[in-house]
């Protein structure tokens, strides 16, 4: 049987994050799979820093995207004649918002291989490019199985077209993972919250409220705080007093292999305080190295239906302090506790391991290629002007002045350089409102 060729586009700005790691894992076990020939095309550049992401990830087999002038019309061309060169059989957008009018570019002059949306989020940006592109696309992957119906109702996709492919944690599932399960410390449970320190979305502010809430209960405890992002200071001054007292400790941002090791190793709890989420990956790797979750019954919890409160995990409202706390004053209940990793390693052993996951995602790969091909596509849409050359010569020839003179763009974000959407103006609020009344009436 030959292999089919497998293109992924992704950011290399980010080294570390669910998506990183998911990607990471996913391409090794398909390089293993003498089916597929498998590369990853990311972008180089000042913000898009790939050589930080080849020392993460060493073992991925990278394809630079190069565009020293940094305008939107080389970030095109610098797709269009990747695809043009490999001639994929498969391509998989990560977050790389120029892929899109690049494959209709490369459509026009030949080129046959599928596109594939792969959703990683419930954002409303990323929804609305699905909408924008839905006449292009083959299918969409999406994560969660409420992000599939969000692709359906919100991004215009046909069912038939849209297939659920979760992230698996590629983690030790045995009895002896963490020998903390039945232990009772002396200093208390020990608590890891493991994530990107923001606020709108993963709440990291709740952090001081549930922890007041479980010092009034006379609860024992110890937090740490493995992440880093844009609430790290307003974070550290929240929890000033629990530092201060020794039971609170901010790790910073760790590998997958520090959190083995340093958090999930030594510690019995996991807490999710999200408003809403896809996954998240760091779920799954707590269950299965014998840590019990406790989280908000964030929206995303429901259609994919995994954590079950009571069964393998204990839930609490969005936003309520004290019903968190009470949750994990609970886990001093040595039954209850080994009763929640047993089902917490059972949901991971059947749903979300790497196996699992990547069985999940060539299933996927597979449909979309045995799909009816699309019908013909709109054409690819212009270039917006990138700046004064581009609204005196238009965009193409504005782009061989650049190359020609070595002129470029300094950009000073990574989405500036290589943006992730086409829609960065979108009603993120209304959009969750609708996925929390589909999630909530379908769980």
């Amino acid at each position: 049987m030959l292999s089919r060729r497998l293109l992924f586009f992704a950011p290399s700005a980010y080294c570390l994050g669910g998506v990183q790691v998911w990607l990471s894992d996913l391409v090794a076990g398909l390089q293993d799979d003498p089916c597929w020939q498998v590369q990853v095309a990311l972008p180089s550049g000042r913000e898009h820093r790939l050589d930080r992401y080849r020392e993460a990830y060493p073992q991925l087999p990278i394809l630079p995207l190069l565009n020293p002038t940094g305008s939107a019309a080389g970030r095109r061309q610098a797709i269009f004649s990747l695809l043009q060169h490999y001639q994929p059989d498969l391509v998989v957008g990560v977050n790389i918002a120029e892929l899109y009018p690049a494959v209709r570019r490369a459509r026009r002059h030949g080129f046959q291989g599928r596109v594939v949306f792969s959703l990683h989020s419930l954002a409303a940006d990323l929804l609305a490019d699905v909408a924008a592109e839905a006449d292009l696309l083959d299918a969409v992957i999406a994560t969660n199985r409420l992000s599939c119906r969000l692709a359906e109702c919100v991004g215009g996709i046909a069912a038939e077209r849209v297939l659920y492919a979760p992230c698996g944690a590629n983690w030790p599932s045995h009895a002896d993972a963490n020998p903390l399960v039945c232990a009772c410390p002396p200093t208390g449970l020990r608590i890891a919250w493991v994530g990107r320190l923001e606020e709108s979305q993963k709440r990291v502010q709740d952090l001081a409220r549930i922890l007041q809430h479980l010092e009034a209960a006379g609860i024992s405890f110890h937090l740490t705080v493995a992440g880093d992002g844009s609430e790290r200071k307003r974070l550290a001054l929240a929890l000033e007093p629990w530092t201060h007292a020794g039971v609170v400790t901010l790790a910073g941002a760790l590998t997958g292999t520090q959190l083995s090791r340093e958090v999930y190793a030594s510690h019995q709890v996991l807490l999710i305080t999200s408003f809403w989420e896809r996954g998240p990956i760091v779920a799954w790797e707590a269950m299965a190295a014998g840590l019990v979750v406790v989280s908000s019954a964030y929206i995303g919890s429901g259609l994919e239906g995994a954590l079950r409160d009571g069964d393998n995990a204990l839930l609490f409202p969005v936003g309520d302090a004290a019903a968190a706390a009470a949750a994990i004053a609970r886990l001093a209940d040595l039954s209850l506790r080994r009763q929640l990793v047993a089902g917490g390693r059972q949901v991971v052993e059947q749903r979300y391991n790497a196996k699992a996951s990547q069985q999940a995602w060539v299933r996927a790969f597979e449909q979309v290629l045995a799909l009816p091909p699309r019908s013909k596509a709109n054409p690819e849409p212009p270039i917006s002007p990138s700046g004064r050359l581009d609204r005196l010569f238009g965009a193409v020839r504005a782009e061989w002045v650049r190359r020609r003179l070595g002129l470029g763009f300094r950009h000073t974000s990574p989405g500036g350089e290589w943006p992730h959407t086409a829609h960065g103006d979108t009603d993120e609020m209304a959009l969750l409102n609708l996925a929390a009344e589909i999630d909530h009436h379908h769980a």
